[in-house]
């Protein structure tokens, strides 16, 4: 592998005291040491500043960056803007990797040098960190098209994933009037310039937690609906059964957050029947849920 290649590990940190240690240290442990830790605190106001401080001073690949609440895109976007590395990753200040997921990661990047990004298998975990038993597999994302469609196997957490630089210079920013569904509008991006390739391996714990972001279902129904507005005007919708088929699928995800997450019933039959209404043949989907 070529150890040269500096790869920059960007952390958005929002009120993280409680995991932000346990997250840089499973950076910090990597069995591929080339890399910069930029770490950006969106005005904090627990102790989340102050351990940045203390770990910065415990290694000199840290670099930690102070400035006021604007989001978790805005978060990225500076780290983008200092990063060096020829490669890029973005990471949540609550989340854990394996120690070797970088080096895995790059073993893939320089067997196959056409590979433009990578995302692996996720396990999440609890609050104590302890694993669930519960996986979100991976398999090749090659086109908008496999974004759009909701499938099964699609990742959306930026945690798991890792991209050439040259990418992010081609796709630009996170877009900032996003939270809970900006990295499935720079997943769009992404795939089109190039596929992500999975790697069926277990690299990242995705934790789950009360303050979860993706649990404000109002936000998650708002964004992602900017999202697939935005897709549309983007000409990745380009076909009116294929944009009905993606919405249908979007609003029976929607009913189900309403149903279970969100507690209200009444706004998660109303996104039923919008499916039905945008794609009849969902219908197929329900009787499948009913069956079981």
């Amino acid at each position: 592998m070529n150890s040269k290649n500096l790869v920059s590990v960007i952390i958005p940190a929002y009120n993280a005291a409680p995991y932000i240690v346990e997250t840089v240290n499973s950076v910090l442990s990597q069995t591929y040491s080339n890399f910069e830790l930029i770490i950006v605190n969106d005005g904090s106001t627990d102790t989340t500043l102050k351990q940045l401080i203390q770990l910065q001073e415990s290694d000199k690949r840290i670099k930690v960056i102070d400035k006021v609440n604007s989001g978790v895109c805005d978060s990225r976007n500076e780290g983008i803007k200092i990063a060096n590395g020829d490669f890029m990753t973005f990471l949540d200040a609550d989340d854990v990797w394996d120690y070797s997921f970088l080096e895995c990661c790059l073993s893939k990047f320089e067997e196959k040098g056409s590979i433009q990004s990578i995302y692996t298998k996720v396990e999440l975990i609890n609050e104590k960190s302890e694993k669930l038993n519960q996986f979100i597999f991976a398999k090749n994302i090659s086109s908008t098209a496999d974004v759009l469609e909701w499938k099964k196997d699609y990742v959306a957490s930026m945690g798991c994933t890792i991209y050439r630089s040259s990418v992010i210079d081609q796709v630009g920013f996170f877009d900032s009037e996003l939270s809970t569904a900006a990295d499935q509008d720079f997943h769009l991006r992404v795939v089109n310039v190039a596929p992500i390739i999975a790697l069926d391996k277990v690299l990242f714990f995705y934790r789950v937690h009360d303050n979860n972001m993706h649990q404000n279902i109002s936000v998650m129904e708002r964004d992602h609906l900017y999202v697939f507005k935005k897709a549309e005007q983007n000409g990745f919708l380009n076909s009116f059964w294929f944009k009905q088929q993606c919405f249908a699928n979007l609003y029976w995800k929607l009913a189900g957050s309403w149903w279970k997450d969100g507690n209200n019933k009444s706004r998660g039959i109303y996104f039923v029947f919008k499916s039905l209404m945008a794609y009849p043949p969902v219908i197929l989907k329900i009787m499948s849920k009913l069956i079981r």
